[in-house]
């Protein structure tokens, strides 16, 4: 096995053939082809070769994540594909580990993802993010009056202007930001039976919008990216979504962090119960679907403020297990060792044990999902992913009392 830094030149016809192999792209479609290269481009790629060949492909891209009211920097890891001759032999958990390392190494404190499944990725130290709420209801039993004015329809030409529009959003504790235009371009181009509507202000300017992919005449619609400035253009959109309940029997979207839908909802118990079963049946379900993980401990710290709380020092022990899948020369190794942290209005965590403390045991991803607040301290412990007496666990719990973090960006 050989991870290298990916040659667009020479390994192109082999992702190409990857991505075609596991049905990520269709095969001799040129465009789609030609939107891998863009995305590619626009990406920090790894590949690890087999007999010569690229086999493996791991690629990057910058981001941002939102904790409370400061912003941090932060890898987005958008896409690990391996072929199917190459399975089961640590190519991607090594190549993955190696692009984490390499971005930790430039600065990046945070990494995220979307999960294919829960456990993969814990063994590279990630934890799960908390449950998102995803709804299929039928848009004509909306509880929402708002007045909207005709919309535009948008298409994948569209694409910077709604990049921007998903970039200038509404944000919120845990929402996330990718960088490169061409990545979002990308999911757009991707999307079979594409519906795009939106509104522009007076300067023509998209400022609100919805984009998604129709099944058939009558739904399901789902709903991939919605963006909206502030709770009337929210307000909008659902009475936009509402007015096409004339045909669509069904709508499907993720709850953003500023709406419950079933306080939204008419009768929603009855419609779940009445449709269960059929090809338009509506549901909430709960579902974690993405994952972090820190990779700077000191920085994700220094740039936390957790004003009006009662202040906690306590002294950290951190097991990080991505270091088994990194050569023993690379310089950043996890983040495992030990820290005195306090958190208040200013928080640190610095090396070493502090006597008199109180200590906290906790793995990578236990140590994540509590600093974003993707589960309490008491949860964590349950899991076996933190542990310590219950008097600090309760403190944690009173100090890191967050809100239930929302990244608003499917990636």
């Amino acid at each position: 096995m050989i991870i290298r830094a990916y040659k667009p030149e020479t390994d192109f016809p082999a992702v190409q053939r990857l991505w075609e192999e596991i049905a990520w792209i269709k095969r001799n479609e040129k465009d789609q082809a030609q939107i891998l290269e863009t995305f590619l481009r626009q990406s920090t790629n790894l590949v690890a070769e087999l007999n010569g060949e690229a086999e493996c492909l791991v690629s990057t891209c910058d981001g941002s994540i939102k904790h409370l009211e400061t912003t941090l920097p932060m890898q987005i890891v958008a896409a690990v594909t391996t072929s199917l001759v190459a399975r089961k032999q640590g190519l991607a958990s090594r190549t993955t580990a190696k692009a984490i390392a390499d971005g930790a190494e430039k600065g990046l404190p945070v990494s995220a993802l979307g999960m294919f499944e829960q456990g993969y990725y814990t063994r590279l130290g990630f934890g799960n993010g908390p449950y998102e709420q995803k709804v299929r209801f039928n848009p004509a039993l909306l509880d929402v009056d708002a007045d909207f004015p005709v919309p535009v329809r948008l298409s994948e030409v569209d694409f910077k202007e709604m990049h921007e529009a998903m970039m200038q959003r509404w944000r919120s504790h845990g929402s996330v930001q990718v960088i490169p235009a061409d990545h979002f371009h990308a999911e757009l181009h991707w999307t079979e039976e594409p519906v795009g509507l939106g509104f522009r202000n007076d300067q023509g300017e998209l400022t609100h919008f919805l984009w998604g992919h129709n099944k058939g005449e009558y739904g399901p619609l789902r709903i991939s990216a919605l963006a909206y400035r502030n709770r009337q253009q929210l307000l909008q959109l659902l009475a936009l979504i509402k007015s096409l309940g004339n045909q669509l029997y069904v709508v499907r979207l993720i709850e953003t962090q500023h709406m419950q839908m079933q306080d939204l909802l008419k009768e929603p118990f009855r419609s779940i119960n009445k449709t269960e079963g059929n090809t338009y049946a509506e549901y909430i379900r709960s579902e974690a679907w993405w994952q972090l993980r820190i990779n700077d401990l000191a920085a994700c710290l220094q740039a936390t403020r957790l004003p009006a709380r009662p202040t906690l020092s306590f002294n950290l022990k951190v097991e990080d297990p991505i270091s088994q899948y990194l050569d023993d020369g690379h310089g950043w190794q996890g983040i495992a060792g030990d820290y005195t942290v306090h958190l208040g209005e200013e928080c640190e965590a610095n090396p070493g044990h502090r006597s008199g403390l109180p200590l906290l045991h906790a793995n990578a991803s236990g140590i994540s999902r509590l600093w974003m607040g993707c589960a309490s301290a008491n949860r964590l412990a349950t899991s076996g992913e933190i542990s310590a007496e219950q008097s600090l666990l309760d403190a944690l719990d009173t100090t890191l009392s967050l809100p239930k973090p929302h990244p608003g960006w499917e990636f």
